[in-house]
This record gives structure tokens, sequence and C-alpha cells, in this order.
């Protein structure tokens, strides 16, 4: 009997020294969270902009009227009330990008283990769900990627209440033929080739899926947490590209966690790296992130901007969570798989999207989880 009321001590005992190392960790993570629904705390609510003309020409009614004001008509050339005038019969024929729809776009290679995880997030979103479709490209993958992608289709689409159903699930497929073990996927020698790999990927896949939605969401495969409002919240802002502040979990020792920039991708060029640009040659490439890279650029981070500084421009993003007005995409901006000023993939897109007169721009202070890996 003794025994047995020293070992319930011992286990007690135990369990409280482990709780007091959990807990910190623990309350960290309800802090972050909290931090995370900044942008709702300010009274954003996205509505629809009937004056937002996707195709940038105005819009014919069935009447045969144009939607645009008399001023603003008047404000046309000949030729260009001719051209409007031409067909405005059959106006409502014509397809529109459909108002407030969604295309979420997520690439994937050996990502099974995460998939769970994504379609929980997914369905926690507060966003209609007969305005979302989701797209997939799975790539590489010598792990049942595809296998769980397909079953969740069936589960989604087929089995599943119709109001629980997307506008569209699609699946694609396309190998690369390309792997690195984890060890080698960072160096600096193999970047360029990775990165601009993942550009191709990017590429297949929204020329692909892009349909008529208003909106493109790029997601990763593997992030551990983002505010089911994010959606709503980002598209507040009204921007041509802006992505979140993506932040990971690093273990700092042997009992403390703290959070940190996971996506180091997302910058702004600073009078020091602007400088630096002029002096390289034309065919260096940059990356951010990688300790053996020959290049220290000096741009400024997500994290180095102020708790009062609810939204940025930047030149250049990552791909962990990228909102972007479909009209950027159908413009003919996409992911370089070649050096444009210097970048390629995602922060080639983004200087190519601003060279093209579009916006890109950060939220430092909206912070969502990537996993540690």
């Amino acid at each position: 009997m003794i025994a047995l009321v020293l070992t319930c001590i011992l286990a007690a005992l135990l369990s409280l020294h482990y709780l007091n190392y959990s807990l910190p960790v623990a309350k960290e993570e309800i802090k972050v969270e909290t931090e995370t629904k900044y942008i709702e705390a300010l009274g954003y609510d996205y509505q629809p902009q009937p004056k937002d003309k996707q195709s940038g020409l105005p819009k014919l009614i069935s009447n045969g009227k144009s939607s645009w004001s008399k001023s603003e008509l008047d404000s046309f050339s000949d030729e260009s009330r001719k051209i409007l005038k031409t067909g405005e019969d059959l106006a409502p024929q014509t397809l529109d990008p459909d108002s407030d729809t969604l295309l979420i776009l997520t690439p994937l290679k050996n990502s099974a283990k995460h998939l769970a995880k994504y379609f929980k997030l997914i369905d926690k979103l507060k966003y209609p769900r007969h305005k979302i479709s989701l797209a997939f490209l799975v790539s590489d993958s010598t792990d049942n990627t595809l296998q769980l992608v397909v079953e969740a289709k069936k589960k989604y689409q087929e089995r599943g209440p119709k109001e629980l159903r997307f506008k569209r699930f699609e699946i694609y497929r396309q190998d690369f033929f390309y792997t690195l073990s984890r060890k080698e996927r960072h160096l600096y020698k193999n970047q360029f080739d990775r990165r601009t790999l993942m550009a191709r990927a990017r590429n297949y896949l929204w020329t692909r899926a892009l349909e008529n939605e208003q909106w493109v969401l790029w997601i990763d495969g593997d992030l551990e947490y983002y505010p089911p409002n994010i959606v709503n919240d980002m598209m507040a802002y009204d921007k041509d590209v802006l992505v979140p502040n993506c932040l990971v979990n690093r273990k700092i020792h042997r009992f403390k966690w703290e959070y940190g920039v996971y996506d180091f991708n997302s910058w702004q060029e600073t009078p020091e790296s602007i400088e630096m640009l002029k002096m390289i040659k034309d065919e260096a490439f940059l990356i951010e992130g990688d300790g053996d890279s020959p290049f220290r650029t000096k741009r400024k981070y997500m994290e180095h901007f102020g708790k009062s500084e609810t939204i940025v421009p930047l030149d250049g993003v990552g791909g962990t969570f990228t909102l972007v007005k479909a009209r950027v995409h159908r413009s003919g901006v996409g992911f370089p798989v070649w050096l444009f000023q210097h970048q390629v993939e995602t922060e080639g897109f983004a200087k190519l999207a601003k060279a093209n007169g579009f916006g890109v721009f950060g939220l430092p202070n909206y912070n969502i989880h990537h996993i540690y890996n």
C-alpha cells in the first residue's frame, strides 16, 4: 500500500514538472493567436465593389447602355465608343469574373502527413463555401499525397453534404523529376534550379486552374495556423497582391520555444539594398535566408516593421499565403523561371507585378504560423 501511495505521489510530481515547462509555450501560442485578429479589430469588412471592373473596360448592361456614367463615356474617343457599341445586345451572354469567387491554389510534394491539418484549416475558413474553388498540383511525390487528395475530393464533392461542397475541386499531376535531400535544399548552389522548378509548378497550376474567379489565394500545404476570417480580412484592403507575416515556432533552447519570421521572401528594398543592386552583375541571383549566399542584401523583412505599421509596400513576397487579384495573373504576370531583377519565383512575381503597375503589400502584424521543419 505504501509503495502504491509513493508511486502516485511520484506520478503527480512528474506531471507538475511537465506542466511547468509546457504552460509557457501554450500561453505564447494563445497570445500569438489573439494577435492575429489585428485587422478584425480595425473594423474592416470586404464588400464587392461594382465599380471594380476586372477587365478594365466598361461593362454593358442588358438595356444596351453602359454601366459607366455619361461623363466617363464622354471621355472615350469615338473609336472607343464604337467598340463598346459593337455587340451590345449580346453583352448578357459574355462571361465576367464571378463576384468574390476565390480560387485556392496549392502545389504539393510528399505532403501526406500535412493534409489533415490543411483541410482542417480550410474547413474553418469563414468564407462562403460555394464561392471557393480548390486546385492542387501534385509533383514528384513518393508518398500517398495523390491518393489522399483524391480521397478528399470524394469526401467533399461526392459523399459530403451539398452545402459543404466547393464550387470546384481540381487535381493535377505534373512530375518534374527533381529531388534534393533536406540537407541540400537550402544550399545556395541549388537554389536557382530549385526555385525555378517551383516557379514552373506554380505557373502550370494557375494556367490550368484559373477560370472566372475574381481572387487567387496561394496557400502552402504545410501551414500550422491561420485565422478563420483571414480571407475577409485581407480582401478588405483591396490590394493587387497581399501577404501576412508568416511565423514559425522555433526551439531556442531545451525548454523554450519562440515565434520568429519563417518567410524571409517577403521584404522591402532599403537604400542599402538598392545601392547593392547597382553594383552586382546582371546575372547575380539573390536569395534571402540562406546562410551560404554570397550576397548580404540588407533588405527590410516583415519583423523589422513597427506595431503601428498595419500595411506596408513590399518589393518581394513569399508564397506561404499570398492573396492575388486574378486580373494580375490574367494580365500575364506569373512566376519568372528566368532572372527578373535578380529574382525568380515568388520574389520575381512581386517584382514583375510592380513593373506592370500592380501594388504589392504586406501585413507585418497579421500573423500566420508555418510548421517547424
